[in-house]
Order: structure tokens, then C-alpha cells, then sequence
């Protein structure tokens, strides 16, 4: 159990040198010089300066060659407008998931071990050249025994322990920012890390991806306009994921799509349905529908693929939306206010007409633009960045929505540039409003409330008897706790301690010099006295650490 834990403790330390090795490399000295770690592990001498980058691509290299972990982590924060400013978001956006290729027989007996037999027990037919290749996995193409195309994704070996090693690093660096950084505790950097952890941990396990998938088909039964892969559950574990292969053309391949006699103008009306489908219908999307994760098959249909990352929506979450959407759409900088505040928990808000101004300020830019010229994602991230601005939180999946929403839009726009993003979205956001306020819908809420407080109202009697009876019985009691005090308990504590242990120290030192008196017991005089005597120089050696401290 201990040589475990001390081989754990070598890795960090191997993998800190070396992230305060990159650091230093790209000119990053003041966080180096701040971090104690920094202070022992790199001399001064190999501090060094690159002058030719800004500070912020400086930043997006040093993320690069730190590696997956960091490169993804970089990719959720360029969405993330609550935590790194502007600047720094729009480096991060060049980030690319890319990795050294593993061997592909090193992929292959992963993939045999995970089935526990031989490829050819499994598949007909293997193409043994990797498919793609990511920073957490592998995919090849394969035919099963039944005569089923599939694609087969492995996940590289150990890349848990590193992810894991990586993020433990990582959240000892963002409480230490925090601690040396006061100003940035609002950030709440360390949450930000430990959230990252939870979405990347249920991404190294496929069985998530597939249950993704499931989900998502069940969701679009009997919609023409889809098609969405099957999962062979049989052959799929924590480690490997075998799922139908898409025959397509990739949205983005504009020349092929023409000359298959694809309409660029229906796939971009398709794909914005699609996806708005899934987030005002389904409250479940995918969080990222980039064009190399969109295929065209015959006939315009369209189908997604790549299902690690979904992301999730609460009612609320879509009472915002469906608000916002048409705020926007009437450029209506009162309403965008509400859904804003509605989004982030705050039904007052002492600074709700400042907040206001600035939207409308905000929304003034666009003035002379007709709504269809208008950017809705743009739009929404400067919304963000102003709730943001004015210290409100906002809920972490929203940033994953507003990724999806920016991306597809990119996408329709690429097909179909005169595309009017905000009319699309209209009758979804129309439609939400309007099951919000179902008198069927309202009657059940009343009723709901009614319920509770008729339960209230019963119960209330009883408790106060209750109370009651307990005062007369002198059973009632109350309990209050006071905050800020807990130093000062410690520290009473501590020293009440001390006192203990003196007492007994001279106890001992006492009996020691009682004994010593008789020639039967002087030799247990001794012993006891010589004790006494390492358990005072122990003390003493304590408090005096402690006051160094």
C-alpha cells in the first residue's frame, strides 16, 4: 500500500518539473517564482523569456505541449467567459485534439484483450490501419461475422493514470493560484478543475458514450431526417466501443455534396432542426456537432456522430432559452435582462437596471442590421460576458449550449450563408413559451401548490404541540453556531494539550526523584527519569517548530 503511494508521489513530482519546465519555456517566471514547488524544482538561471508571442499564445503553445489532459481542459475554458478573459479564449479556440498515432498492433491486442479472444473470433473482416486517431482513442473499421459494418474505438492504455495524475496536478495548481491570487477566489478556479474531472473521467469510459447513443436514437425514433448509429452492447466495454460506420460525405466537404446533388440549402434548414430539436424538445443535445462530426447520407439525411461529450438541460434552462430567443428576436433588451437573472437563480436584483442598459447598449451595435444579419452566438457569448461582468453565476452546462449553438450555426451558415439563424430557431422557442403556459400545465402546478400547503397547514398544528410539549418537559433546545471562531477553539484546544502533557512531564519527573531516594527502586528512578527527560526534549523540539511556523 505504501510503495504505491510513494510511486504516486515520484509521478507527480516527474510530471510537476516538467509542467513548471514548460511554464518557464514560454516566459511564464512570475507564476514560477510565486509557486514554492517552482522555487525548488527550477533554477534561475533557466529562466528564460520569448518576447515574439503574446502572453496569451504563449499560453495556447505551452497548453499544446502539455498535452491531451490540458489541451481539453484549454478547449472547455474557450467557452468558459465566467473564468478566462477574451484574449486568452480566442488562442484557446486553436486548439487542436492532436496526438502522436499509437502503433496499431498495440491497438489491436487492446482490443483483443478487452474481448477477451482473437479479432478473427469477432470480426470477418479488420482494417488494421487506424481510422482516426485522438488523444484518448483510436478508431478502425471492421465487418462483424454477421456482415455488419462497424467502426471500433480503443481507448490508449494508461491514458487514465496520466489523465488522473494530470488532474490531480492541476487542482494542487489552482489552489495554490487561489491562495497566492486572492483576487481570482471568485473564479473559483479549483471547481472549474474539479468539474473538468467529472466530464473527462465519464469520457474514458465508452459505456457512457453508449448509453449516449441510445438515448439519442430512442429520442428520434420515426424522424425521417436522421439516422443515428447502433451500439453492439455485446462487444462494448469501459475500454472499447463498437458502434454501426456512417457511410457519408462530412458536412464540411461542400465539392462532394454538389456533386452527389445534395441541397445545401435543405441540409442547413435540417441541421439547425436537428439540432434545435434536441435542445428545446429533448433537453438533451450534442455538445459538439462540428463539421467533422456531421455526415450526409442519401436523400439529405443527416447524422451525427461522436457522442462522448452531450450535454444536459433542466426546465429552467429551457424557460431561459425559449425567453431569451425571442428577446432577441425582438431586440428587447428588458426581456433578455429576465431570462439572464431567471438563468442564474436571481429573482431580484438591486443592479437590474444597469444590467439593462448594458445589454441594450450592447444590442444598440446591431441596430442597423436586420436580424438575419445579426450573429446569434456572438450575441449570446456578449450576453455572458456581461452577467458575467456584473458577478452573476451561470449554471456550467449553459456553457455547453451556447458552444452547441455557435457551432451549428457556423455549420448552417458554411451551406447556406443567407440562412436566417434566429427565424429557424423561432417556433421552437414560440412553442416552449407556449407549454409553459398550458392551462393543462398551469392547472397541475396550482394543484401541486395547493396540495403542499394544505400539507403545511395540516401539519402545522401538530409541530407546535410538539414544540410546546418539549418546553414543558425542558427537553427544547437550540443550537447556535458561531462562525469565525474556529482559530481561536483550535488554538485553545492546542495549548489545553500542552498543558496536559507538561503535567504529566513533571508527574514523571517527580516520581522519577521519589524513587531515587530508596535503593530498591533507584534503578526505575532512573529508567522513568530518563524517559521523562526524551519526552521533554521531544516537546520542546515540537514548540519550537510550531513557533517557527
Amino acid at each position: 500500500m505504501k510503495s504505491s503511494r510513494i510511486g504516486i508521489t515520484v509521478s507527480e513530482i516527474g510530471r510537476a518539473r516538467e509542467i513548471i519546465s514548460v511554464a518557464v519555456k514560454y516566459g511564464f517566471n512570475d507564476w514560477v517564482i510565486k509557486s514554492g514547488m517552482g522555487k525548488l524544482l527550477v533554477s534561475r538561471k533557466r529562466l528564460a523569456r520569448i518576447e515574439k508571442f503574446t502572453k496569451w499564445e504563449r499560453m495556447r503553445m505551452a497548453i499544446e505541449e502539455l498535452g491531451p489532459t490540458f489541451i481539453k481542459f484549454g478547449q472547455i475554458l474557450a467557452d468558459r467567459p465566467d473564468v478566462v478573459p477574451e484574449g486568452l479564449r480566442d488562442e484557446l479556440r486553436k486548439l487542436q485534439d492532436g496526438a502522436v498515432p499509437m502503433p496499431d498492433e498495440e491497438a489491436i491486442t487492446e482490443i483483443e484483450k478487452e474481448l477477451g479472444r482473437p479479432i478473427s473470433e469477432v470480426f470477418r473482416d479488420f482494417d488494421r490501419k487506424r481510422l482516426a486517431s485522438a488523444s484518448i482513442a483510436q478508431t478502425y473499421r471492421a465487418v462483424l461475422l454477421n456482415g455488419e459494418e462497424v467502426c471500433v474505438k480503443v481507448r490508449r492504455p494508461g491514458i487514465e493514470k496520466k489523465i488522473a495524475l494530470d488532474l490531480s496536478l492541476m487542482n494542487f495548481f489552482a489552489l495554490r493560484a487561489q491562495k497566492n491570487n486572492p483576487e481570482i477566489e471568485i473564479l473559483n478556479l479549483a471547481g472549474v478543475v474539479k468539474e473538468f474531472g467529472r466530464t473527462i473521467t465519464q469520457e474514458l469510459d465508452f459505456r457512457n458514450e453508449a448509453t449516449n447513443v441510445i438515448r439519442f436514437k430512442h429520442n428520434f425514433e420515426g424522424e425521417p431526417d436522421i439516422y443515428v448509429p447502433s451500439v453492439f452492447q455485446e462487444f462494448t466495454t469501459e475500454r472499447i466501443l463498437v458502434e454501426e460506420f456512417i457511410e457519408g460525405i462530412k458536412v464540411s466537404e461542400m465539392e462532394t455534396l454538389l456533386a452527389k446533388e445534395h441541397d445545401p440549402v435543405d441540409l442547413a434548414r435540417k441541421c439547425l432542426k436537428l439540432v434545435f430539436m434536441q435542445i428545446f424538445n429533448h433537453g438533451f443535445f450534442h455538445a459538439d456537432p462540428h463539421p467533422g462530426n456531421i455526415f450526409i447520407k442519401n436523400g439529405n439525411v443527416v447524422s451525427f456522430i461522436d457522442y462522448g461529450m452531450m450535454g444536459t438541460l433542466r426546465p429552467e434552462h429551457l424557460q431561459f432559452l425559449g425567453q431569451y430567443v425571442l428577446g432577441y428576436i425582438h431586440r428587447d433588451a428588458h426581456e433578455i435582462t429576465e431570462a439572464l437573472l431567471l438563468l442564474s437563480g436571481k429573482r431580484t436584483f438591486s443592479r437590474f437596471k444597469d444590467l439593462e442598459f448594458q445589454l441594450s447598449d450592447m444590442l444598440a451595435h446591431y441596430k442597423y442590421l436586420s436580424v438575419n444579419e445579426m450573429d446569434f452566438g456572438k450575441v449570446m457569448n456578449e450576453s455572458v460576458d456581461i452577467i458575467v461582468h456584473y458577478g452573476l453565476r451561470i449554471p456550467p452546462g449553459i456553457y455547453l449550449l451556447v458552444k452547441a449553438l455557435i457551432t451549428i450555426e457556423r455549420v448552417a451558415v458554411n451551406l447556406f450563408p443567407q440562412i436566417d439563424f434566429a427565424k429557424e430557431m423561432q417556433p421552437f422557442a414560440a412553442d416552449l413559451i407556449k407549454q409553459q403556459f398550458n392551462v393543462k400545465r398551469m392547472t397541475r402546478e396550482v394543484f401541486d401548490a395547493i396540495r403542499e400547503y394544505y400539507k403545511l397547514l395540516m401539519e402545522f398544528p401538530s409541530e407546535i404541540n410538539e414544540i410546546i410539549y418539549k418546553i414543558k418537559e425542558g427537553r427544547f433546545k437550540t443550537m447556535i453556531e458561531v462562525k469565525g471562531f474556529e482559530p481561536l477553539a483550535e488554538h485553545i484546544d492546542m495549548a489545553s494539550n500542552r498543558i496536559s502533557i507538561a503535567i504529566v512531564l513533571a508527574a514523571l519527573i517527580i516520581g522519577a526523584s521519589v524513587l531515587s531516594h530508596y535503593p530498591q527502586t533507584v534503578w526505575l528512578g532512573i529508567i522513568i527519569f530518563v524517559l521523562a527527560a526524551i519526552f521533554g526534549f521531544w516537546l520542546v523540539i515540537k514548540l519550537f517548530r510550531k513557533n517557527r511556523l
